[in-house]
């Protein structure tokens, strides 16, 4: 057996730490064999030989020996057996958060490996960064009796080791007070060899990515300053609003659902077209969640392959510019390519998209926040080898409060989190289901320099059943500003409708958007979307905004003070039954409707007229307008 050996002085002291539990243990005395290395020293990746070793096939492979890691950050060690079957297993992983010292030992240790589907192993692949490992043993077993409660055990240990190292991982994350939580998801419960086929052919080291349930993630050596405790972190200044979502812009979620790639490596197809779902939303203004044919990209693309060879965003783009992409139910996602033919032949709708930017990193962390203001952007991150849907950010600022479910709470403070304070935490929309993360989305801080594939979406959609026409311009707040999406004024507008769009068209104190995402504050505003009555004699500073569904009655009398106003959007209703409007400064929209009865009597303000444009309806039953 060839050994290979790197001369390394090692500490001893070392510490038992790691995967205490039956499910990743070697405990069958009759059944124990054991090759004896000696000792097998590997800093850097390495090929150990086991064609000449393994002449059967086996049921457990357990590893032991020593690790020293360089850092409590970005340190790991990775050990992989392959069969001759060319499939891979995960023997053994460590990476500092599953640890509480330095240097440590594993003794007779199996992950995937703890039972096997009889195997014959022909080599073991030892990965390492920034770590010393030292293997010095290995323990299988060759129990042909084991063979069927291994393949009925295998699933149900996985989830074992999964529930342990979730719980390894929350509590030292806890301790530490990190701003994250672990917990059981889709990919934290993946083979290997399946999470080969999820990463295009590469597993890249997650560092528990694949445990997140919530918080923010921080990247290994992600942190651009290496800052000591209590010190302050001076960061540049910046114009840019501290916070943004697209899942709450104007009172709504652009967002479409979360999707699931499964076992292929699409994630380039799911982060293109879940950036595409949200811009067409945006662009007719309307909460149309178009599920667009993931499936179509992998099987039409002839350069893509699920388990080896996946695809830029900016690949899936140009395909959907010239190719245009049906939805879900013309081409269902089936995670594995087909013949581009099934697509059906009579697709109900085809989405073309008009053009895009490619977004390179060296811009700058505002350049591409102001893209983001304008969409969601397709993106990735490099180190996981992995295509997302930029979402918002956030800036990390000393007090906040991060909610990870109901009962986790974690609060930003100085001591533990300096680092991060004053940087940027991305949000970003996953394609690996609803229980990764925060049903689907995290928040993630990371070197800008490890944010690839960016893309800005850009242009005109075109659409079989839909036009510019069906752009909707509204004004739901009832401040006089409206909102169409994101391109240019339609021009289906009427003429009356201001030029500046509505910043926020959820809140009537908030008006327009500057380009660094800041609202202009507007007087104190209230929005009447449902029946309301003034019955008492009263005075108001307020500007009234009566929207759809809306109306105003008053039965007392209403005096308008300072910046009140009563503005009647289309759908809006106001009505004077018995009452007084004194000092009125009454703006009526088409499609908007004025009733007085019952004596009901207006008192224009001075130097104000009632108007009543096309489109408004004004009945007087009893009463009068002076």
């Amino acid at each position: 057996m060839k050994k290979i050996f790197f001369i390394l002085a090692f500490i001893p002291n070392l510490v038992f730490s790691q995967y205490l539990s039956n499910e990743f243990t070697f405990n069958d005395a009759e059944d124990q064999n054991i090759i004896l290395l000696g000792s097998y020293l590997s800093k850097g990746d390495s090929i150990f030989d086991l064609s000449e070793t393994f002449n059967d096939k086996i049921t457990g492979l357990f590893v032991s020996g020593s690790v020293t890691f360089a850092n409590d950050k970005d340190s790991y060690v990775r050990i992989i057996m392959k069969d001759v079957n060319n499939t891979e297993f995960l023997v053994y992983e460590a990476y500092p958060l599953l640890l509480d010292n330095l240097k440590f030992h594993f003794s007779k240790i199996g992950l995937e490996t703890a039972c096997l589907p009889y195997v014959q192993p022909l080599s073991l692949r030892i990965e390492t960064k920034k770590a010393l490992i030292d293997v010095d043993s290995l323990y299988y077993s060759i129990n042909d009796g084991l063979l069927d409660e291994c393949i009925k055990r295998s699933v149900a240990n996985r989830r074992s080791q999964c529930h342990y190292i979730a719980n390894l991982l929350n509590e030292r994350l806890t301790n530490e007070n990190k701003t994250w939580r672990a917990g059981i998801t889709f990919i934290s419960q993946l083979t290997f060899e399946e999470k080969k086929s999820l990463f295009g052919g590469q597993v890249p080291e997650l560092y528990g990515l694949e445990f997140y349930k919530g918080g923010i993630f921080v990247v290994p050596n992600g942190l651009e300053t290496n800052v000591k405790k209590n010190s302050k972190l001076t960061m540049p200044t910046t114009q840019y609003v501290n916070e943004w979502d697209w899942r709450n812009r104007h009172g709504k979620n652009w967002m479409t659902s979360i999707k699931n790639q499964g076992g292929c490596g699409s994630c380039g197809a799911f982060s293109a077209l879940g950036a595409l779902e949200a811009y067409i939303n945006l662009y007719y203004n309307q909460n149309l969640d178009y599920d667009l044919s993931e499936e179509e990209l992998i099987s039409c693309i002839s350069s893509f392959d699920c388990q080896t060879q996946g695809m830029t965003q900016g690949t899936a783009l140009t395909y959907v510019q010239n190719n245009g992409i049906v939805t879900e139910s013309c081409f269902p996602y089936v995670a594995y390519e087909k013949d581009c033919n099934q697509k059906c032949q009579n697709p109900s709708e085809v989405i073309y998209v008009n053009g895009y930017e490619t977004i390179n990193y060296s811009a700058g962390e505002n350049y591409i926040k102001s893209k983001l203001l304008h969409a969601p952007l397709p993106f990735g991150i490099y180190s996981w080898i992995h295509a997302l849907v930029l979402v918002g950010y956030k800036t990390i600022q000393e007090g906040d409060v991060i909610q990870i479910g109901t009962h986790t709470a974690i609060t930003i403070n100085a001591n533990d989190h300096n680092d991060l304070i004053g940087k940027t935490a991305w949000l970003l929309k996953n394609s690996w289901g609803t229980n990764w993360g925060n049903q689907g989305y995290a928040y993630v801080y990371t070197d800008i320099t490890n944010l690839k594939w960016m893309y800005a979406i850009n242009g005109n959609i075109s659409s079989m059943i839909l036009s510019d026409s069906d752009i909707v311009y509204s004004d739901a707040d009832g401040d006089g500003l409206y909102f169409w999406g994101i391109g240019p004024k339609p021009t289906n507008c009427p003429s009356w409708v201001p030029d500046t769009p509505d910043g926020d068209d959820s809140n009537i104190n908030f008006g327009s958007l500057d380009s660094f995402g800041n609202l202009d504050v507007l007087p104190a505003g209230i929005t009447i979307d449902n029946p309301v009555t003034y019955s008492s004699n009263s005075s108001t500073f307020y500007r009234l905004g009566i929207v759809n569904g809306g109306s105003l009655t008053i039965t007392g009398t209403t005096t308008l003070t300072g910046d009140s106003r009563i503005r009647v959007c289309e759908g809006g209703v106001l009505i004077i039954d018995g009452g007084t409007l004194q000092n009125a400064d009454i703006v009526m929209v088409p499609g908007s409707r004025l009733i007085i009865r019952n004596n009901g009597v207006i008192n224009m303000a001075t130097g104000k007229n009632f108007e009543a444009p096309t489109g408004v309806t004004v009945s007087i039953e009893n009463g009068k307008i002076n």
